[in-house]
């Protein structure tokens, strides 16, 4: 493979040990928008790029650039631990943002453009003459809430969730926000436009039209604007678990009203009511963001998901289950471990799982650990009727998990008064494990069937994110599982397990002593390998780790596909380490560590990224894969062919750089998410899998319909 050089925002900084963490996740974002840019996508998809580039940037301002100025505020020359300072990166951060959203604006017209020509048009310009859109805004009147204001000290009232437009007079001000009933995204008839699917932004009807709403007021100026708020819902480690519930419900109303740390506005200038509006937040220069744009692109999902343009997103995926490739899921497990790869292979098996467990007479218990689970989840309603069916149901719901909180709240609610018992939890540490344990009764023993992956219980997540997940009896597995919840409930991690390898006790200290082993091998002059797949690598004391083995001579090989501080290629430092990121159709989610171990390797996946958090301020669990032939599939398919992507593959150069890889001459194309596609849809064909998958007569699990809950019953 090639490397296709280019020149990048992050050539401006400096050479160091290390990158710094937010400029490095600023070029992972730069690598979302060259998804939107790629002409070989279906446009709806590019399309579905451009949105994620703004509910990125969003997250990011709410948790890492608040935190920054946070820092800022309490230590005005604080560092950066790549030396650079802190209100250095803040305004690095403004340069990069500023052009990003540059860029989204230029792909994002392009595309409606072209959308346009196949009758899907978002119109994001409205002339203030155009009488035939203006009626469209005595339709949206009743669906405004106009706040007055003689001046702007009560401005804080306002949401950072929501969309406004400022309307100034000579001597007041207006600000108008759409009532949640009303739909952002205005249909225009059939005899107003010559597209068969023509919207507009209710935001931009009314702008155009904000003299019409104020007859008897000449309006100076009206523009778009929208709060972004800290949202680091920061819990008092000290707080009592069982007052847990309600410590979090206090904090998240509280969200809404915390410190604004972007100001952004849909104007062609910075104007006079921008300037009022930075400075009745008290906001400095660098936190005012101006487009020439639509602000909060999340609605494009809306246009994605429109019915009717089938030809302008990807083939629907239709990914089998194992239960659809062996009748019995219950006796293929007892046979052998099922790795399960998401979402080439289905979701729906887990669920399978757990409904045939709520009716299954021999089951008597079912533990789990919930994380984000989406609305009207199966999972939920399994379980649910589990606890109906009168078996013991226990559940960790982690009430803090980011911007799920308040749905999470009322999950547990709702779950509990059906008798599941909800876990207390922790006060100072996420539950942040992916963990499934169910109990059966044969005879005169207890099976345990251990469900365990890098990703969450959500089945809508699960067709969008790469995760990879174990179905085992391993009665190893099944007491480390037993474990972990009893940890939970009690609220006291033991430092040992049998077989995993848990966070925060262990996690680090083992990463670090895997690595110390190959560097141990290298300098024997043994071949000494690691491979780690994961979302981010910030951790300080890993990386210096790596480094070191670099220097000793063992081979790096890291797929990480978001931030990462590590710089690869530095002559005496990292030239033995390699970093790829891979960004594609589907969202790279699963965590994989290999470390070769003399021909031994040890595998292991988990849902800790190398961060900080993961693994001193969470529950986590890395777990084995001890299976032989999973491990030969683990290492020789999965990995390699991540590796090998000369596609959607970019690699990072010694100054931070990022540049797509490229076939060598002669060298056929390969990109991985296609080659698992292709791999799942032929039943693993000529892999170590191939065995697991063989179609039977009987390719349906023979598992009752669950019986229909009243409505109302189960969580929305």
């Amino acid at each position: 493979m090639t490397e296709k050089t280019a020149t990048h925002k992050a050539n401006k900084i400096e050479l160091k040990p290390l990158t710094n963490r937010e400029l490095s996740w600023l070029a992972f974002n730069d690598r979302v928008i060259e998804e939107a840019q790629d002409v070989r996508y279906p446009l709806l998809e590019r399309l579905k790029f451009v949105s994620i580039v703004s509910s990125n940037l969003d997250e990011f301002f709410m948790i890492r650039v608040a935190g920054l100025e946070r820092k800022v505020k309490l230590r005005p020359h604080a560092k950066e631990d790549n030396g650079q300072q802190t209100i250095d990166v803040l305004y690095q951060i403004r340069e990069w943002a500023l052009e990003q959203k540059g860029d989204q604006g230029l792909v994002l017209r392009d595309l409606l453009e072209k959308l346009k020509a196949k009758q899907l048009y978002m119109q994001t310009q409205i002339s203030p003459t155009d009488s035939a859109l203006l009626d469209h805004v005595k339709k949206l009147q009743p669906h405004l809430k106009i706040q007055h204001f003689a001046d702007l000290s009560q401005l804080n009232l306002l949401d950072g969730s929501r969309l406004y437009v400022f309307v100034r007079f000579k001597t007041k001000f207006a600000i108008i926000s759409l009532a949640d009933t009303a739909d952002r995204l205005v249909r225009l008839p059939g005899d107003v436009s010559q597209v068969t699917h023509h919207f507009v932004l209710a935001e931009k009807l009314i702008v155009a039209g904000a003299q019409h709403l104020f007859p008897d007021e000449p309006v100076l100026e009206a523009f778009p604007f929208k709060l972004i708020r800290d949202a680091d819902v920061i819990i008092d480690p000290n707080t009592d678990p069982e007052e847990l519930l309600t410590t979090v419900e206090e904090a998240i109303l509280a969200r809404g009203r915390l410190t604004v740390v972007r100001l952004e506005v849909d104007a062609p200038h910075i104007s006079d009511g921008a300037l009022l509006l930075a400075n009745a937040y008290k906001l400095n220069a660098r936190a005012l963001y101006r487009y020439d744009a639509p602000l909060d692109l999340k609605v494009l999902w809306r246009l994605y998901d429109i019915e009717g343009f089938e030809s302008l997103r990807f083939p629907k995926s239709k990914a089998a289950t194992v239960t659809q490739r062996v009748p019995d899921l219950v006796q293929i497990i007892r046979g052998h471990d099922i790795l399960l790869h998401h979402p080439y292979d289905s979701f729906d098996t887990v669920v399978h799982l757990l409904q045939a467990a709520a009716i299954d007479p021999h089951v008597t218990e079912v533990r789990q650990t919930l994380y984000r689970t989406g609305r009207q989840s199966p999972i939920v309603e399994a379980l649910i009727q589990a606890a109906k069916n009168g078996k013991k149901v226990t559940v960790a719901v982690e009430l803090r998990a980011r911007f799920d909180e308040a749905s999470n709240i009322e999950l547990a609610k709702e779950l509990k008064k059906y008798g599941v018992v909800i876990l207390k939890g922790f006060s100072d540490k996420k539950i942040h494990c992916k963990l499934t344990q169910i109990i059966r009764k044969e005879g005169d023993k207890e099976t345990s069937f251990v469900h365990i992956g890098t990703g969450n219980y959500n089945s809508n997540t699960a067709r969008l994110y790469t995760d990879l997940s174990l179905l085992t009896i391993d009665p190893v597995i099944g007491r480390d599982a037993e474990k972990i919840f009893k940890a939970i409930q009690i609220g006291i991690i033991p430092r040992k397990f049998e077989s995993f390898v848990a966070a925060p006790v262990q996690l680090h200290d083992q990463l670090s002593q895997w690595i110390q082993n190959e560097i141990r091998r290298a300098k024997l002059g043994a071949p000494a390998h690691i491979i780690a797949k994961m979302n981010a690598l910030v951790d300080i004391k890993l990386v210096e780790a790596l480094y070191r083995a670099s220097q000793a001579g063992v081979k790096v090989d890291l797929i990480v596909r978001g931030a990462c501080i590590l710089r690869p290629g530095i002559p005496g430092l990292s030239d033995n380490i390699r970093v790829i990121s891979i960004v594609d159709r589907y969202l790279e989610h699963s965590r994989i560590y290999f470390f070769q171990n003399g021909g031994n390797p040890h595998i292991y996946l988990s849902s800790a990224d190398w961060m900080p958090r993961n693994l001193h301020n969470r529950i986590e669990v890395a777990f084995p894969i001890n299976d032989p032939e999973l491990k030969k599939y683990i290492r020789d398919v999965i990995l390699e062919t991540f590796l090998k992507d000369n596609q959607k593959a970019r690699m990072l150069l010694p100054d931070s750089n990022w540049v797509r890889v490229q076939p060598s001459p002669g060298e056929p194309p390969h990109q991985a998410q296609e080659v698992f596609q292709r791999l799942a849809k032929s039943n693993y064909k000529n892999t170590p899998l191939e065995s697991r998958f063989v179609l039977q007569k009987d390719d349906a699990l023979n598992i009752p319909p669950l019986p229909e809950v009243a409505k109302g019953e189960l969580v929305k």
